[in-house]
């Protein structure tokens, strides 16, 4: 009986050690926002698995059209989150299809 109820506590000890809070796509929608990118399209250019897994998004911007060809600069950003925090990276300039 006591084995049993140790192997249930290591089980929710292992359990409760897994459910760590972490960031996603609408931590990095909210960098975005805070960086003046109306976020348009987020995917995930990099996912790096582990205790300590980063994901790097990139995040297409929603910009107001310009009438003028000097509007060449940046479209995106680089987003990446390290467990709870998102940080900008590098603004980017999308390709265009």
């Amino acid at each position: 009986m006591s084995h049993r109820l140790f192997f249930l506590c290591l089980s929710c000890i292992a359990l409760l050690s897994t459910s760590n809070a972490y960031a996603g796509q609408s931590e990095a929608r909210e960098v975005a926002r805070l960086n003046n990118c109306p976020p348009k399209k987020i995917e995930v250019v990099k996912n790096y698995l582990g205790s300590t897994g980063k994901t790097i998004y990139q995040i297409s911007c929603t910009l107001p059209k310009m009438t003028s060809e000097d509007a060449g600069g940046p479209d995106a950003i680089l987003i990446g989150c390290h467990q709870t925090l998102c940080t900008l990276i590098r603004p980017l300039s999308a390709e265009k299809k």
